[in-house]
């Protein structure tokens, strides 16, 4: 049986919810992470059907696809009224797949990636997870077209422990300007 037959067993066998869930997050919350199969938000934040949006890749990291992804997804919350008051969790791990590229062959991948150039990649220290959080929310707060209203927040996920751990508290983005 393939991956794929096998979770739509699982689905079928336990639908999620017969109630239609609202289009906002009931935490007003986006929690942004890594794609990794040990980091599931839902499970290391305890995250229920409906609680928060999530968006995931490589590393967790805010790159130009993430960006725009948040362009689209402020568009869409403005057309249903969903108005301000959202908090984005930015939650990096210890033992990354991005940290086996931190060598000087993976520069122009990491370049390509982040959408930087090749001297700013060590700026973006793919092997600390605390200092990549505070980079990226660093990037976050450098770009005008974010909601200076956003809550923004960074986590650091111990994957040998299971512990979660706030770098950065929780503040609005134009706190710092």
């Amino acid at each position: 049986m393939s991956a794929t037959q096998l979770l739509i067993e699982r689905n079928s066998a336990r639908p999620l919810s017969n109630q239609p869930l609202p289009v906002e997050p009931s935490l007003r919350a986006l929690v942004l992470t890594c794609a990794d199969h040990r980091v599931d938000p839902a499970h290391i934040l305890g995250l229920g059907l409906g609680e928060a949006v999530v968006i995931r890749n490589a590393g967790g990291r805010v790159t130009p696809g993430v960006l725009n992804d948040f362009a689209v997804l402020v568009t869409v919350a403005a057309i249903e009224g969903l108005g301000s008051g959202f908090e984005l969790v930015v939650m990096h791990h210890t033992d990354c797949g991005t940290s086996r590229l931190a060598g000087p062959e993976y520069v122009p991948l990491l370049a390509g990636y982040f959408g930087v150039d090749a001297e700013a990649v060590a700026a973006k220290c793919v092997t600390d997870p605390q200092a990549s959080v505070r980079a990226d929310l660093d990037l976050l707060r450098a770009n005008p077209f974010i909601p200076r209203t956003l809550v923004v927040s960074g986590v650091v996920y111990d994957v040998v422990t299971g512990i979660a751990e706030v770098v950065c508290p929780p503040e609005p983005m134009g706190t710092r300007d």
